[in-house]
């Protein structure tokens, strides 16, 4: 069989011998994962997500979802994976992609694109530690509270409560409408807001653990307590129904 040629008259092996990986800009590519659990605060059930203090710049010292840089040799998953075991020690727990995001300023090293992952994790299993260039990572309650509504446009507010005494946070991002539907979209940083643009990584994680029956998620968060099931319920309710969507 004739081998087939471009319009150069080159075979796939000669083109591919005299490609120049270096001919365009290439962009950096992380893996960033949202980890949610269930825990105890002040005696009551809530809903909680993994977050890791940076320790190095850029943001420097701000709370941000655990990630990083992917390796050359590996799938998106497998990075978000491996970045989230350096940085916190947790493994084992089931993740699934929730989106990318590609604002042309959201890193100032370098044209950074991410791609979001959330994963559940079931109650008393997690328990982060810090490592890797996080100086420490803990568990955040959350609750998503709706701040303001157009027909083109709802802000949403995330309160986050460090559950070893970090302190408070508030995560701000926008869920907006177009013909196609609705999308997230970030919001300018304030003083209690996550590194880089993780409020609108983790509006958009939590947009997609909405989308998930209410029923399948309790299974999820209590297969190692059953009898927690109906008070996950109502917890999953509680920090979520402020979002719209089907439980």
């Amino acid at each position: 069989m004739e081998e087939i040629r471009n319009s150069k008259g080159q075979t796939l092996e000669e083109f591919l011998a005299a490609y120049d990986v270096n001919k365009y800009p290439r962009p950096s590519v992380t893996a960033d994962t949202a980890l949610f659990t269930l825990a105890e605060a002040e005696e009551e059930l809530c809903l909680a997500v993994a977050l890791v203090r940076r320790g190095n710049h850029p943001d420097l010292g701000r709370y941000a979802l655990p990630g990083g840089f992917l390796n050359m040799d590996e799938l998106a998953l497998q990075g978000a994976a491996r970045e989230l075991q350096e940085e916190t020690g947790i493994t084992g727990v089931p993740l699934r992609q929730f989106g990318v995001f590609d604002a042309l300023d959201r890193d100032p090293r370098t044209r950074v694109i991410t791609i979001g992952h959330f994963g559940l994790a079931p109650y008393g299993s997690l328990h982060p530690q810090g490592g890797d260039d996080a100086a420490e990572a803990g568990l955040f309650a959350l609750d998503a509270a709706l701040e303001s509504w157009s027909p083109q446009a709802e802000t949403y507010r995330v309160y986050l409560t460090g559950l070893s005494g970090q302190g408070e946070l508030m995560a701000r991002a926008q869920l907006r409408y177009d013909e196609l539907g609705s999308h997230t979209a970030p919001l300018p940083k304030g003083p209690l807001s996550l590194a880089s643009d993780h409020d609108h990584l983790l509006l958009g994680a939590l947009v997609a653990l909405n989308a998930l029956p209410r029923r399948r998620a309790a299974r999820l968060l209590t297969s190692t307590a059953p009898q927690l099931y109906r008070p996950a319920l109502c917890t999953l309710e509680e920090a979520l129904g402020a979002l719209p969507g089907e439980p």
